[in-house]
Order: structure tokens, then sequence, then C-alpha cells
């Protein structure tokens, strides 16, 4: 007899799944360039204004920084041109102070930024800050191939490119993409460090002996690819230590990697219990001594002998360092840090980060979705025991280091970046579970598979909504952000221009353009006098081609009280009026204020070129005397002001 063939009604649809795997796959690479764009996209997005805080700190003290030149100076703290720290004689006593005495972030971070600057020449200010953020950037890149081979090895390739994807689009690794400091770095090495835990947590950590004539037995030995594994997570540990030292609870992940990779070894005997236990301790301490190695190595600035010159062999703490460290934990408790600190009063615990993180972190097709993706992972493990091992690393390493950084005082959305590639990762697992499950219909888990022939769409209807919903989502939303931030002016941008443009200098000339008036500011000193024989003579530049309309001066008054001073305002192409091209003449009055009050007058509509070079001439013909001072602007005394620094002027200092 032939054999029967297969009614076509009862084939799967192989050829439809594989080309919607397919499809599907290449979804996920295209948003995954997207992402990777995103991140290297507009570098100077604040156009050389100093906006954050930190990133403008660790630009300073980079450029005050330069590589040793042996390894005896590298670890030589109390010399070291790369310790920002203070520098000391042999006999312990401070010869100067260093480029930042309170720095509390890792120097690894720091030692490779200033090594990429000095390798290609971007050591000034404005040029390694750039070169720094597309480095934060790379890192960042680099995290989301790690992300990826983690999930490919706890589940397989596609959960591992989801999640890829789904890290990409995460507003907050986005935004920090842009930024020169530490933290993507820090991130880039957590990966790392929880990559080889993987490997440990898949590895046994010992093999069986074959057999011989002389011993019948199979004894356990030690495996080298485990102690590998072991020594790679030490050194990832130690490098993220060395990026931020909060990064400590970290190192507990080797100890849940260990127990899983040693879960299924079969014991016959209790000597069999003895040599596993007696490799794992030895295994652990590889990865702990590793780990010192490392942070020794890549953190130097944090040893310091208090007299004679260090070297890799000393171990005693930098005073400066650990009064550095006790300086942040204080204002990480609350404890100190001034009026930047106080803003985390009254916010609780968990439930700030988390509505920060999903709000503002990730947006909320992603956001909901890691936390439901970490919620039916952990109902699996500690209700079901359902693929705990693949499960426990990532669940353990998000909740835990969640629960460390929310109950702490500083909540910034920014301190959990550790754990949002994880996240995604346990989203991206969630979401194909959904697929599973349509996959599993109810009678095949009963043993009765089903012969009619199902749509293969109308089955996953509910994965295919959820899975387009985040995507989708995500994606409007990573592009929504990079729209408002990037693509357009930051906003304290867009504030110092228009108070440079609309808020009067103690000289505001007006331009008639077709476009419309502007403003050309023109600075002088923050208070003075104009009077017989004491002119005054400022030059500026014409923002743009047009007619010379009206000059405002904000705050003016004569000194004398009765008949207003004329105020005669040139504008001239020589610094000493004697070329004029215009002239207007301001009435100055007697305020009893003495602050002064506006006048205005107009022009005789010149043309001025814009980009030009003029001079705004101010005089009086007589024997009185006015007083011109600036306009004031208040800020906060603690707090990043408005106007900053910005177009190569200096508002207040100028304006």
């Amino acid at each position: 007899m032939q054999p029967s063939q297969p009614n076509s009604e009862n084939r799967p649809n192989s050829s439809a799944r594989r080309w919607l795997g397919v499809l599907f796959e290449a979804l996920l690479i295209m948003l995954i360039v997207i992402g990777i764009l995103f991140r290297f996209g507009w570098v100077n997005w604040s156009q050389g204004a100093n906006l954050h805080p930190d990133e403008y700190g660790l630009t300073s003290t980079l450029t005050q920084l330069s590589l040793p030149t042996s390894l005896g100076e590298y670890f030589n703290t109390r010399i070291s041109p790369l310790s920002p720290y203070n520098k000391y004689d042999l006999n312990g006593q401070k010869l100067r102070d260093g480029p930042d005495n309170r720095m509390r972030w890792g120097q690894w971070p720091i030692t490779i930024l200033r090594a990429a600057g000095e390798i290609t020449g971007d050591t000034g200010y404005n040029e390694i800050r750039l070169m720094g953020r597309s480095l934060s950037a790379l890192a960042d890149t680099l995290s989301l191939l790690l992300i990826y081979l983690i999930g490919s090895r706890l589940y397989r390739h596609r959960i591992g490119l989801l999640a890829a994807a789904l890290s990409s689009l995460a507003v907050m690794q986005i935004q920090q993409s842009h930024f020169m400091t530490v933290d993507n770095f820090a991130v880039f090495f957590t990966c790392a460090a929880l990559y080889c835990a993987v490997r440990v947590a898949q590895t046994p950590p010992l093999v069986r002996r074959t057999p011989t004539e002389d011993n019948s037995r199979a004894d356990y030995r030690p495996g080298i690819p485990a102690g590998v594994w072991y020594a790679g997570f030490g050194v990832c540990f130690g490098m993220a230590l060395a990026s931020k030292v909060n990064l400590a609870p970290l190192g507990g992940l080797i100890l849940i990697a260990a127990f899983i990779g040693a879960a299924d070894m079969r014991l016959r005997s209790q000597r069999d219990l003895l040599r596993i236990l007696a490799g794992v301790a030895a295994y652990l301490l590889l990865a702990g001594v590793a780990t010192l190695v490392t942070f020794r190595v890549t953190q130097p600035m944090s040893f310091r002998a208090k007299t004679g010159d260090t070297t890799i062999l000393t171990v005693q703490l930098n005073q400066d360092w650990t009064d550095s460290m006790q300086v942040a934990q204080n204002e990480s408790s609350g404890i100190g840090g001034g009026p930047p600190s106080e803003q985390w009063a009254n916010r609780l615990a968990i439930i700030f980060p988390l509505e920060n993180m999903v709000i503002w972190g990730m947006g909320l097709p992603l956001g909901i979705a890691v936390w439901a993706g970490f919620l039916w992972v952990a109902w699996r493990v500690f209700r079901h025991g359902s693929g705990w091992r693949a499960h426990l690393i990532p669940l353990v390493w998000t909740g835990g280091y969640f629960l460390f950084m929310g109950t702490r005082w500083v909540k910034s959305v920014r301190y959990f970046l550790p754990i949002y590639p994880f996240l995604c990762l346990l989203a991206a697992w969630a979401l194909i579970e959904l697929w599973q499950q349509a996959d599993r219909a109810p009678e095949e888990k009963a043993g009765r598979p089903d012969r009619r022939r199902k749509p293969l769409l109308g089955r996953h209807s509910v994965a295919i909504l959820s899975m387009a919903i985040v995507l989708l989502g995500t994606l409007t939303w990573a592009y929504g952000f990079v729209q408002a931030v990037y693509i357009t002016n930051n906003t304290r941008v867009q504030a110092t221009l228009w108070i440079m443009q609309n808020i009067p200098a103690p000289f505001q000339v007006t331009i008639d353009t077709p476009q419309g008036p502007v403003n050309a500011q023109v600075g002088a000193p923050s208070e003075f006098f104009v009077g017989l024989g004491a002119p005054i003579s400022v030059s500026f530049t014409a923002p743009a081609s047009g007619i010379l309309q009206n000059v405002t001066i904000p705050h003016i008054s004569s000194m004398v009280d009765g008949q207003p001073v004329p105020l005669d305002v040139q504008i001239a192409s020589d610094p000493y009026g004697g070329k004029p091209l215009d002239i207007a003449v301001v009435p100055a009055a007697f305020d009893s204020t003495g602050t002064g009050k506006l006048a205005q007058a107009d022009f005789q509509h010149a043309a001025v070129e814009g980009g030009e070079t003029y001079y705004l001439v101010a005089s009086i013909q007589g024997g009185n005397m006015v007083r011109i001072s600036r306009s004031v602007v208040s800020n906060e005394s603690w707090d990043e002001g408005l106007p900053f620094p910005f177009l190569g002027r200096d508002p207040f200092g100028e304006m």
C-alpha cells in the first residue's frame, strides 16, 4: 500500500509561519536600527550650551586631566595626572588642589573618555564633550547587543531580538546616550557581567571524570569553561563598580547563577555533594578575586598611601575618595545636598520611581508591558516553578535593584537605567509567550488535536494586537521625545533666546526686516554714567539686514531733577562716532527711586547689514549726567539659571 498523504486541510501552515517570522524579525531589526540612529543623531543638541550639571562638571574635570606617562604614574594616586583628587608630596602633605576633589563617579569611564580624547585629539571643552556623547551612545548600543545575546541564551533568538528592539526605543536610554556621563558605561558593564552570569548558570561547575582501569568511579572534577565565566563575571563586575559604586548589589547575582548551574547535577553520594560545594566555592572565590583586582586596576584613585608613593600593591583607601563617597552617601540619604536634594521629600518609595519609569522613562506602552511581563514571570516562577532556570537571573536583578534604588532618598529616574534592558527582556518574553499560548490550543493540551484548520492570524489576535500596541506605541513615544527634545531647540535654549531677544539690555536697537522686527541687544557695564566728556562706545553685530527703527533704554534717569536730559545715541561704523549712520535722541527724566525708567526714541531709518560690526556711541551735549542700569532677571541662587551663556554671549556679564 502506498502511504496515505496527509490532507492539505490538516497540514500546519508552515509557509505562512515562516514568512511571518521573517517579516517580524526584519521589523525588529529595523526598529533596532532606528533606535541606534536616535542615539547617535543630534549629538550637539545643546548647541554648545551647558545644560546638564553632571555633564559639564565631568567635562570640566576631563579637560584638566591627562594620561599618565607610565603604569607607575597611573597607580601613584598622589601625583597621577588622571586622578581628579588633591596632589601630595612624599610626606603626605597637600601640594595643590585637584581638578575635582568631590568626584564621586567611577574612574574607569573617565579613563576611557580621556584616552579616547587624546587618541582623537578631542581634548578641548566642546570637543571632548561631543566625543563623549558619541561614546555614551556606543556603550548603550553595545548593551543592546548584550541583551540580545542574553535573551537568546536564556530563551531563544527571537525573544533576544525583540528585547533589543524594545530596549533600543526606551526613551531614558536614548536620552542618556546624548549625555557624556558615566551611566551608559555602567549599564554596558552591568550587561556584560550578567551575560557571564547567564553562562555560569548554563555551565555545570564540575564535569564527571571518565572512569579508568584504576578508578571505576566517574568522580566530578573542575570544568575549565565554568572557571572562565566566573572570572569573566568578576572582571565585568569590577568595571561596573569602577563606573558606579552603587552597582554593588550586582555582585549577588553570581550566587544565583552558581545555584542554577549546580542545581541539575546528580548526586550519588555525600562525596559528590562536597566536591560540588568545594568547586562552587572555589569559583566564587575566583570571581571575588577577579572583581577586586579589576577594581584596583580600573579605579586607582580610590587608593593612596599616607606617605610615599602609591603602587598597585597599595590597598589603603584614599581619604579624598572616602570623603567624597561619604558626601554622596549623605546626599542620597537626605542628610546633605542642599536645595537640590530637598525635591525628594515626600516622594513615595517604589510608587514615585515606578510612575516616572512607566510614564517618562519608557512611555506607557513599554512601561506597562515590562511590568506586566515582570509580574507574569514572577507568578510563573513562584507559583508553578515554570522556567525558573531561565527567569531567575533577570527576575532577581530587576526586582532586587528596583527595590534597592526605589527605597532610597534620591529616586532619580536615570538611576534605574541598569535594569531597563532586562525589564525589556521580560516584556519580550511575555509578548512571545502570548503567541506561544495561542499555538497551544486547549484540545491539544488535553491530548485531543483539533483537526479543523484555523486561520493563523485569528488564533493569535490577542498576541498580535499586544505586540502592535507595544512596538508601535513605543516607537511613537520615542519619536515624540526625539522630536520635542532634539529636532527642535531645547526648551532652555528657546527660553534663553527669547530672553536675549526680548528683555532689553542697557541698549536695545530694533531693526525692521522683511520678516519682522529684530532686536540687537547691546551690552554695557552693570551701572554706568554718561556725561560731558564721558561718552560710551560699544560694538555690536547686526543680527539681520534691515532698517534702523528705534532704540530702547529700559533703565535711564537724569541725575538732576528738572527738565529731561537728551541723550544722543548714534550708530556708527567706527568706535568714535566719526562716521555716524544714524542718530536718535533719548530723553532721560529724573527718577527718585534711582532705578531709572524706560525710554525710547526713533532713528532716522538708515540701513544696516546683517553680520556687520557697528558701534553704538552715547553722549550728552551739556553739563548734565545720566545713569543707565541693566534689566534685572532673578534666579534661585542654587539653580541652573536663565538665561545662560549662549552663542558667544554672556547675558549676565553683558546684558
